[in-house]
């Protein structure tokens, strides 16, 4: 589902049997580094990514997986499989029918079939707003506080010069 510029998905696959602990495993490394995502934070596009173990009486029989992002639907799952497919085949691959991460055309299709649709998708970011512009506000942020404590007080021609330095220091961010 596409809102404006923001997409979503939500997957819920079957497990295969005895598959619960590896999972477990492999969250448990996910929450302790980010090492293993590195390439996928540095596109700055994904919002939010969970993965959940829905339990039925006994054990987990299914994985729910959640995400929304800023950018094209296209692009958004084939760019995971290619940038990250040994972690997610760590992950998918403890599904029923996971067909591999490349090449992506079967993981596409099956992200097609699992996706349960969004009931509700709410966001506040303005129609340009994206997960880059909301990284380059936070980064900015303190520099902003900064520069307002160092130029309290400060003459015309010295805070001149510092918002001078400012605008040098932050521009990627603007």
């Amino acid at each position: 589902m596409t809102y404006r510029r923001w997409g979503a998905v939500t997957t819920v696959s079957e497990l295969k049997r005895h598959q619960q602990l590896r999972l477990r495993a492999v969250f448990a490394l996910g929450n302790m580094t980010t090492i293993a995502i590195r390439p996928l934070l540095k596109m700055r596009i994904i919002a939010l990514a969970r993965w959940t173990l829905w339990p039925d009486d006994r054990r987990p029989t299914h994985l729910l997986f959640e995400t929304n992002w800023s950018g094209s639907d296209q692009t958004y799952i084939p760019d995971f499989g290619r940038i990250m497919p040994i972690q997610w085949q760590s992950i998918w691959g403890a599904t029923v029918g996971f067909p591999g991460a490349v090449p992506t055309t079967g993981l596409v299709d099956l992200v097609d079939v699992l996706d349960a649709g969004v009931g509700h998708f709410w966001t506040d970011y303005d129609n340009g707003a994206t997960t880059q512009t909301v990284a380059q506000a936070l980064a900015l942020r303190p520099e902003v506080e900064r520069f307002v404590q160092d130029t309290a007080g400060a003459s015309a021609a010295e805070f001149h010069q510092r918002w001078h330095e400012l605008l040098l220091k932050v521009h990627r961010l603007v």
